[in-house]
This record gives structure tokens, C-alpha cells and sequence, in this order.
């Protein structure tokens, strides 16, 4: 017999872009697309299904994106789905990951761990908007390995870098968004974020992007006060910086680093709750263990209780 713990939170941030009204200079897109490009991307076809077809299909009109599809392609093939299984309309765009834990009634030490994702594409956004949001989702879908906040080494100052700066995290997925709408809406249409990681040959920079992930202006105060609170050495975030910057997460309405302090917080309760809860199951029945398997399992409780001591349950 076995039980599953089932735990569900966004995986990735989706940045606040506000694009100004884009004219066409050089991109794919034709003039005469102009108006199709500011219709609901829900209208594009007879059905949801449809829509999404096609967003794909332009998409693909780029080296960029074609190869990112190519990739979430190939992923959910694995799983036996197609691509359209894993997108859906939602409230905001981004890629929700559940995370199942399976453990043994009898064995604390039998886990096992099996985690699926899901692209929700925002109902109110234009059709550039929503080409953009998706391409940037399905760089997080395609490449992105899902981590597991049940392991001993999960840390706060981890979860931050590999958020930003991991293949697939948020530096990968908003390179390939601009490149993506670069080449489909033409220059003049970029936002300035994008504007902001051009180097002085004309190309997206990797180190200008995940800079400006790493920008605090008026938060950086708050965000050295959660770091003490939380015991995050500050001296391995070698990129944080109190300029102000250009990107924001729209789940919480700041800065990365902050918002990923507070996404890690409400991962971690959960965390906690489940894993005292699972303790619970055994109590009483580490007497009856062998000497070594009960050295084993107060180890992990002592460990689990110290490191939830620090988050707010």
C-alpha cells in the first residue's frame, strides 16, 4: 500500500511585458497582419484546440522558436501525449508543475517522486502577447528540470540561481521571447527589456539578461532583511545589485530575487506540513524498526524538524 502526497506550485515566474503598439520593420509579420496580431489569440481558430494551432504554427516561423517546439515536442512525446495536451487558456501564462510523492504505509524510506507540468496561456492576451508568453512557457517546458524541494540539499540561495540562470530557467525563456519577437514583429516593437540586453553587436546578451534578473532598486533593503531572516548567504549571489531594473514577476509583483524568496517560503510550508505529516504516520513505530533503520529514520526526522524550524508554518 501507498499514499501520495501531492504538492502543486508554480514552477517559473512570468515577467510583467508591457510592449508598445509594434510597427513592422523587418519582421515576419506583414502590415496587413497588423490587425491580426491585436485580435484575441483565442479567435484565431473555430476552437481553443485551433488557436493554439496556430500560435504554434507561428512560432515556427522562426529558427528560435522551431527549435524550442521541436524540443516540447519531443518531451511530450514521452509521456505518449501531444503538445496540445499540455497547453490550456488560463487566468495568467505560465507553467505549473505538481509534484507527487509516493511513500510506503510501512517504510519511511520507500519514496518515490513523479512530477508533470502544464502551460497555461493567458484568455485576455493578443495574439502577440500570447505568442510571446508561449514561446517563453514551452523554453520552461522544453528544458527545464523539475526540482524536488523534498531533498535535503533544496536551499533557498539554489533555488534562486537555479530559477534564474539554469537551462530552461527564466534567463533561457526570456532570451528566446525576445529573440522570438524580434524576428517575428520586427525591432522597432520590442519592449524595453529587450532593448536593455542588446550588446554592441545587435544581440541578445546572456550576461546583460541575467543581470537585470538580479536587479533590486527599492527593494534591495527588503531583500537583505528576508536573506538574514532566512540565513541566505548574500555572498553567493554574486549578480544582486540595488539598480533598478526592468523585470518583474507578476506573481508577486516585485523583483525575481524577492519573488522567488516568497515562492520558496510557500513551497516550504507545504514541504513541512507534508513532510511532519509523514512522520506522523510512523510514530510509534520506530521501536519496532532494526537498530539501523531507527538511527536512520531520527536522523531524518531531527533533520526535517530543524530544517522547518525556520518557515512560518
Amino acid at each position: 500500500m501507498s499514499r501520495a502526497l501531492i504538492l502543486t506550485f508554480s514552477v517559473f515566474f512570468l515577467t510583467k511585458f508591457v510592449f508598445a503598439g509594434w510597427r513592422d520593420r523587418g519582421g515576419v509579420i506583414t502590415s496587413s497582419s497588423e490587425s491580426i496580431s491585436k485580435k484575441s489569440w483565442l479567435k484565431l481558430g473555430k476552437s481553443e484546440r485551433d488557436s493554439i494551432t496556430q500560435l504554434l504554427e507561428i512560432i515556427k516561423s522562426t529558427k528560435s522558436g522551431r527549435a524550442v517546439l521541436a524540443k516540447a515536442v519531443e518531451k511530450s512525446k514521452l509521456s505518449g501525449n501531444t503538445i496540445h495536451d499540455f497547453i490550456q487558456s488560463g487566468d495568467v501564462s505560465v507553467t505549473d508543475t505538481t509534484l507527487i510523492r509516493k511513500f510506503s504505509a510501512t517504510d519511511p524510506f520507500a519514496v518515490s517522486y513523479q512530477s508533470k507540468s502544464k502551460i497555461y496561456l493567458d484568455k485576455k492576451h493578443d495574439v502577440k502577447n500570447a505568442v510571446l508568453d508561449l514561446v517563453h512557457e514551452l523554453t520552461h517546458f522544453a528544458y527545464k528540470e523539475p526540482f524536488n524541494p523534498y531533498k535535503e540539499n533544496f536551499s533557498l540561495s539554489g533555488f534562486i540561481e537555479e530559477t534564474i540562470e539554469s537551462k530552461g530557467g527564466e534567463v533561457d525563456a526570456f532570451l528566446v521571447e525576445c529573440e522570438v519577437g524580434r524576428t517575428i514583429f520586427g525591432k522597432s516593437s520590442m519592449s524595453s527589456q529587450c532593448s536593455s540586453i542588446l550588446d554592441v553587436e545587435d544581440k541578445f546578451s546572456r550576461s546583460l539578461a541575467t543581470k537585470e534578473f538580479y536587479k533590486l532598486g527599492n527593494f534591495y533593503d527588503r531583500y537583505m532583511k528576508f536573506a538574514k531572516d532566512l540565513n541566505l548567504d548574500v555572498t553567493k549571489s554574486k549578480h544582486i545589485s540595488s539598480d533598478e531594473g526592468l523585470l518583474i514577476s507578476s506573481a508577486w509583483g516585485s523583483p525575481y530575487p524577492m519573488a522567488i524568496i516568497e515562492e520558496y517560503k510557500t513551497i516550504m510550508t507545504k514541504v513541512c506540513e507534508n513532510d511532519l505529516k509523514r512522520l506522523s504516520y510512523y510514530s510509534g513505530t520506530s521501536g519496532r524498526m532494526p537498530a539501523s533503520e531507527e538511527k536512520s529514520f531520527n536522523k531524518m526526522k531531527n533533520n526535517i524538524i530543524t530544517r522547518c524550524a525556520n518557515i512560518d508554518l
